[in-house]
């Protein structure tokens, strides 16, 4: 028995099926079934019942599955507190949306690339919806996502929350005073897609005031929806310290809303189990930047310990 057939049996138990382990694990699907059936030759047990389309684990597969997790997670904490950086190689596949690529992204790629040069980052800068799926089909190890987020199978951890406003053009020609949502009724706003946490928290001021915001812009892309703000098109939905210089230069201003803008929580979701040595990395990379960024600020938290 040896760490490769129990990681090959651990994820194709985690996905579903021997085809998904193999993509996830980049082998090939024979290389995936010869393991488990050396590891099933070894305890003289069947893991899985392969009667039906997908690999459902047998009685002895799923007492296996419970020490699958904590052999994998042992080895790789032997790894990386072992071993040295340089060493440390592998893939890890993350996911973020726009105000965190924005903002501590690029430190966090700059920190790992120095101490950790045998990773290699994937990531993607998608919806919290979309990258939600992403781990549950295992093709993401983590995601920093907006919250709050119940899933069973997802391990999550809050990150806080980070303060929303209006952003517009002083060109709109909006009052200075503390505006309703009966106020801005009439000026188009600009958003997350809908469906996103962002777009429903922008519902959610306006129905608080009893209206509907009668036009609406919908862009994933963070630094298009402040590029149309400034344009006057519209006012964006934003975290402001992410504007700091559209704000100081006077291409963008404050909205004061009355009542503020809920808050935007956001946490970190990692595919349960067992954590690699490359997901124990990230998130630690992680928690110094985002604690570092004075761009993401998320009130009361502090990420340094």
């Amino acid at each position: 028995m040896n760490l490769k057939q129990i990681e090959a049996f651990y994820w194709i138990a985690r996905l579903g099926s021997f085809h998904a382990a193999a993509r996830h694990l980049r082998v090939a699907q024979p290389s995936v079934s010869a393991r488990v059936r050396e590891l099933e030759r070894h305890l003289d047990v069947n893991l899985f019942d392969r009667s039906g389309r997908n690999a459902r684990l047998t009685p002895k597969g799923r007492e296996l599955m419970a020490y699958a997790g904590q052999m994998l997670a042992l080895a790789g904490e032997v790894e990386q507190q072992i071993g040295s950086r340089t060493a440390l190689v592998g893939r890890v596949r993350f996911g973020l949306t726009s105000i965190p690529a924005v903002t501590w992204m690029p430190k966090l790629l700059h920190r790992m690339a120095k101490a950790y040069p045998g990773i290699d980052a994937e990531f993607v800068v998608e919806s919290s919806e979309n990258m939600r799926a992403q781990l549950l089909r295992g093709e993401l190890d983590v995601a920093f996502l907006a919250g709050p987020l119940s899933e069973p199978s997802l391990v999550t951890e809050s990150l806080g929350a980070v303060a929303m406003s209006w952003l517009a053009s002083p060109s709109l020609g909006l009052e200075t005073r503390p505006l309703r949502p009966q106020d801005l009724v009439d000026v188009p706003i600009i958003t997350d897609v809908r469906g996103s946490f962002l777009h429903g928290l922008a519902l959610e001021w306006f129905r608080h005031g009893g209206v509907e915001p009668r036009r609406q812009h919908a862009c994933s892309s963070l630094p298009t929806r402040l590029q149309l703000a400034r344009a006057g098109l519209g006012i964006a939905m934003a975290t402001p310290n992410v504007a700091a210089r559209e704000i100081a230069e006077g291409a963008l201003r404050l909205v004061i809303a009355d009542p503020p803008l809920p808050e935007l929580e956001y946490v970190i979701a990692v595919a349960g189990g067992a954590r690699t040595p490359t997901v124990s990395v990230l998130l630690e990379l992680a928690r110094e930047a985002i604690g570092e960024e004075p761009r993401f600020d998320i009130a009361g938290k502090s990420y340094r310990e």
